[in-house]
């Protein structure tokens, strides 16, 4: 890859593999936030429309959806699973809409990708409506043995911490906002008059392919292959399955903690 950060180029990968999850964790979500009929909802940081196709039958409910992204590649798989949409490149932070256009504006997963949270939350609150509701949903603490046991590959492989640091520069507020208390000063400081917070568990069963598949995604796989090139890359993932194989046999099962948060404007 010339740039390791961009989802440019992982976006096929990323519509098969993280996109099924990434709609459940939009079902809690939307459970949570409960998209009126015909309310305008805008999906920030849309990806390849895993929040929008969540909703299922109800998107056709809505009065208008649209997805904003920074990546071009993801939208247009986002497009192509949802003719309904209304995609658009833009940045989180500078969102061209006029104030008060969404009824519903949705992040999932996304605020601990952006260098400027406040920024884009302040952003949120301009282009949504009154009464107006937004609805974030950030990762958990990744603690289960199976992340552990990634992270001591990668530092194998790339030297100890550096995929950390890799991790923390494509998503510098992932810590953070894997803290539900964070995520709710977060919204209060923006001017949100009513915050609810409240943490679910998603159940994750993977075979060790799939697994190890999953992780090449993030930010440390992605870095990794990056620093070791086209030799060196399938090398490690060699190592790194026959580990895993001999530690856990064929298939990882855990639950990773989603914190969900629903804000209100009146």
């Amino acid at each position: 890859m010339d740039d390791w950060r961009s989802y440019d180029a992982i976006a096929a990968a990323y519509d098969r593999i993280w996109a099924p999850r990434l709609e459940t964790v939009a079902r809690y979500l939307l459970a949570l936030s409960a998209p009126a009929e015909s309310a305008r909802l805008l999906d920030v940081g849309t990806g390849t429309g895993a929040l929008l196709r969540g909703l299922g039958e109800e998107l056709r409910k809505l009065r208008s959806a649209t997805g904003c992204d920074l990546s071009f590649s993801m939208l247009r798989h986002a497009r192509r699973h949802l003719p309904e949409l209304r995609p658009i490149v833009a940045d989180a932070t500078q969102l061209p809409f006029r104030g008060g256009t969404f009824d519903l504006v949705t992040a999932n997963c996304v605020l601990s990708h952006l260098d400027d949270y406040r920024c884009a939350l302040t952003e949120v609150v301009r282009v949504l409506a009154r009464p107006g509701v937004f609805a974030a949903s950030c990762w958990g603490p990744a603690s289960d043995v199976f992340a552990a046991a990634w992270k001591e590959s990668l530092d194998a492989g790339v030297g100890e911490g550096a995929a950390q640091r890799a991790t923390e520069t494509v998503a510098p507020w992932e810590s953070h906002f894997s803290s539900p208390p964070n995520l709710k000063a977060a919204l209060i400081d923006a001017g949100f008059d009513c915050v609810r917070v409240e943490v679910r568990p998603l159940s994750i069963g993977q075979s060790v392919d799939e697994y190890l598949a999953d992780r090449q995604l993030t930010a440390g796989g992605r870095f990794a292959r990056h620093v070791l090139g086209a030799v060196e890359w399938p090398r490690f993932l060699e190592r790194a399955d026959a580990e895993f194989r001999r530690r856990f046999g064929e298939r990882v099962s855990f639950d990773r903690p989603i914190v969900l948060a629903v804000a209100t404007l009146d």
